[in-house]
């Protein structure tokens, strides 16, 4: 890569190293370097007085070019490309294992003849040894791969070149813009919330649907929740404007069963819970109400959670019958009882029996449990 060399008498230049020694220069050059371009075509740059160090890579420093006039950008995180003082492209610089190569050819090209000069005036140091040819095709490449998966994650990409044989596997952390920014996930979320002390202290109430419509035409289901106990009451709605009907049915019959008052209720901001005789049924019997964050249904976890697990119990009971989504509110209903007869981590008893009855106090003891 030399034009021209001079040579240091011995031990008279030393420079210092990138991660802490230092080393005697040998001398000092003119380097030429073919740059390939992402169109294909090559562009020369001359670098004058670089100092040369033996030693295993050749260095360039962005700072110093910068100082003379080459602006540096990068480009969607993974690489760089360099301009000259006029705005033209001379050269770019994939990203390689967490450096950024310059990408090169190793021979001069016969239809070059133009060429950029870039007086470093010993201030950028180029290594004895080269790395060989730096392609940019090799990171391109790998971005393509990551894009035409959509894109997959990097465990899948490690493992994508055992089993396709054109495959290229991405070795450090993903710079996608787009990954990155379409992938992106809320926080943990950690709900202040204090667990009721006695039933009926704090209700969860939710409204799932619109389903298909089941066999008997309901579309909906309407779950009160227990705070204290995690008792779970199921109604299958064939509208929403049932839901106040229900509720004063529910709350009429645990009121009877307990001995006790409801006193709060905890719902999200749905229109069947704001309305005008939903708000004044509750204020008549003198129930406070409490409504969730919009768009955050975690601090109605509670109620939510057991949407989850009442669904996916429904969807395993129809598939494992061989029946069809008709009959989920009878898979429902199956779902809620059993979940009643179980124990959680909520609950906590010092025999399994009494664990659930303290989730179930009409549970009546089971063989099952015995």
């Amino acid at each position: 890569m030399f034009i021209t060399y001079t040579e240091y008498p011995p031990n008279t230049k030393m420079v210092n190293g990138y991660n802490g020694p230092t080393s005697f220069a040998s001398g000092y050059a003119s380097v030429r370097l073919i740059c390939l371009l992402p169109d294909g075509k090559t562009e020369m740059i001359i670098f004058r007085e670089v100092v040369h160090l033996p030693g295993l890579l050749n260095l360039i420093s962005q700072s110093q070019i910068m100082d003379k006039d080459v602006k540096v950008k990068l480009v969607n995180c993974y690489g760089l490309k360099l301009y000259n003082r006029h705005g033209k492209l001379i050269a770019s610089a994939p990203q390689v294992d967490g450096l950024f190569v310059l990408d090169r050819v190793l021979h001069r090209s016969p239809e070059l003849t133009k060429y950029t000069n870039i007086d470093n005036n010993h201030s950028c140091l180029v290594a004895l040894q080269t790395t060989g040819h730096a392609s940019r095709h090799d990171a391109e490449k790998r971005m393509l791969w990551h894009r035409r998966l959509a894109p997959v994650g990097l465990k899948a990409l490690e493992i994508m070149p055992k089993v396709v044989a054109d495959a290229q596997t991405m070795t450090r952390k993903c710079e996608c813009e787009s990954f990155i920014k379409c992938k992106v996930v809320r926080k943990p979320f950690t709900p202040v919330t204090s667990h009721a002390s006695e039933p009926l202290q704090l209700v969860h109430l939710e409204i799932y649907g619109p389903l298909e419509t089941a066999i008997g035409g309901g579309r909906y289901m309407l779950l009160f929740i227990d705070d204290a106990t995690r008792h779970t009451v199921e109604y299958i709605l064939k509208y929403v404007l049932e839901a106040l009907e229900k509720l004063r049915e529910w709350k009429a019959l645990r009121e009877e069963q307990l001995g006790k008052q409801v006193k709060r209720f905890r719902t999200d901001g749905g229109g069947e819970y704001t309305s005008k005789k939903f708000t004044q049924y509750l204020k008549s019997d003198g129930i406070l109400k409490e409504t969730t964050m919009p768009y955050s249904p975690q601090s109605n976890g509670v109620v939510e959670r057991a949407n989850l697990t009442i669904m996916q119990s429904v969807r395993c009971m129809l598939d494992d019958a061989g029946h069809s989504k008709q009959y989920w509110a009878f898979a429902v209903s199956v779902a809620v009882y059993l979940n009643n007869c179980t124990p959680t981590r909520s609950v906590v008893g010092n025999t399994l029996y009494e664990a659930c009855h303290r989730r179930n106090p009409y549970l009546k003891p089971l063989r099952v449990f015995g």
